[in-house]
């Protein structure tokens, strides 16, 4: 791996491990507030949205939302038009632990800029900025173009 990218990855996993002490023990894992954080966002998103968005199966969404649910920071409420469908909602608890996870991460990238200087950081910003914004694109479009580059350079994908 490039050391560059490898540097990248390194800082992403210092700054989920230090995110998970700072909290405490909430026996959230990242992925929970991943769906915290999408829920949050899309009020009303399905279980079935969800395992789409995540390309997951059906019972890992299940038991992530049964989950959630017990420690109180989801609901699931039958959708309007079919009962049988579960719509999903963040409880003041869940929008308590987002933002706080939120704040942990913000305050783990302050620190770890506040060595630099104004110049590096106006060196660093508009470079992040446009890593960020390329990623996100991609995203945005499922990555389709990413996953057809991987696809056609990496002989596909093996399930074993």
């Amino acid at each position: 791996m490039d050391p560059t990218n490898r540097r990248i990855r390194k800082i992403d996993k210092d700054s989920q491990r230090f995110v998970a002490q700072a909290l405490g023990h909430t026996n959230l894992t990242l992925s929970d507030y991943d769906m915290i954080h999408t829920v949050q966002h899309r009020p009303g998103i399905t279980q079935e949205q969800l395992r789409q968005k995540y390309a997951q199966d059906k019972s890992t969404i299940a038991r992530r939302a049964a989950k959630l649910e017990a420690g109180g920071y989801i609901e699931r409420r039958p959708h309007p038009e079919d009962g049988r469908r579960k719509q999903l909602f963040v409880t003041e608890k869940g929008a308590a632990i987002r933002n706080a996870k939120v704040d942990a991460e913000s305050f783990y990238y302050e620190w770890l800029t506040a060595e630099l200087s104004q110049e590096e950081l106006d060196v660093l910003r508009p470079l992040l900025n446009r890593l960020q914004l390329r990623s996100r694109d991609e995203r945005r479009q499922e990555f389709v173009h990413l996953l057809k580059l991987y696809t056609d350079t990496h002989g596909g994908h093996s399930d074993t």
